[in-house]
């Protein structure tokens, strides 16, 4: 009978025990932070091997970029025009279209460890520079691994459309447009170093 009431007790005991572990686990659990929302942008990025369809750019169509972009830019850097040019949007690589006017002062460089930037000129002309160092150089806000400030020392390329430049990772790199300005695609393609959507700039 007395061994009866110990393992009664040890097995009332037990159960009290684990009941506490459940208790405290839940609690726990109930209290962790969410996990961070992914940005509604990068949600919309289509996963390989879903790269989305093919696309062709005549050089024509290219031309009449540059043209309507130097009309715009009024001495403004522009970039991204989805109404003039189709530019696919994936989790390996994605296209733009840049436009560099000319200017008074020294460009900004920029500089990225994730990612490696191929230009193809395709309208006007000017000055891109490669390598040497960015001094003083500064992280973009909300950009790990991508820096800006001004460029010393490099190679300076005089381009023209047709020109093809490779910008291998964790190379400075600074553009400047002539009269008229200097249009590229920009073809950025992830290295997978950190986070796609931090060098893309996902909103």
């Amino acid at each position: 009978m007395k061994r009866l009431s110990l393992l009664l007790v040890v097995l009332a005991m037990s159960v009290g025990y684990l009941a506490g572990i459940a208790t405290t686990w839940t609690a726990s659990a109930a209290v962790q932070p969410p996990a961070p929302a992914r940005a509604a942008g990068w949600g919309r990025v289509p996963l390989a091997p879903d790269q989305g369809q093919p696309v062709y750019w005549s050089i024509d169509d290219l031309k009449n970029v540059h043209a309507q972009l130097a009309a715009r830019s009024n001495g403004r850097i522009l970039s991204k025009p989805f109404d003039l040019a189709e530019l696919p949007f994936t989790r390996t690589h994605y296209f733009d279209i840049v436009h560099r006017p000319p200017l008074t002062a020294a460009p900004t460089a920029e500089q990225h460890e994730g990612v490696t930037d191929v230009y193809v000129v395709i309208g006007g002309s000017g000055t891109v520079m490669l390598g040497g160092e960015i001094e003083n150089r500064r992280v973009v806000p909300n950009r790990p691994g991508e820096f800006q400030g001004l460029l010393r020392g490099g190679r300076s390329y005089r381009v023209k459309a047709g020109d093809v430049l490779n910008v291998p990772p964790n190379t400075p790199h600074a553009s400047l447009g002539d009269p008229g300005g200097l249009t590229y695609m920009l073809l950025k393609i992830n290295v997978g170093l950190y986070p796609w959507s931090i060098v893309a700039g996902v909103p």
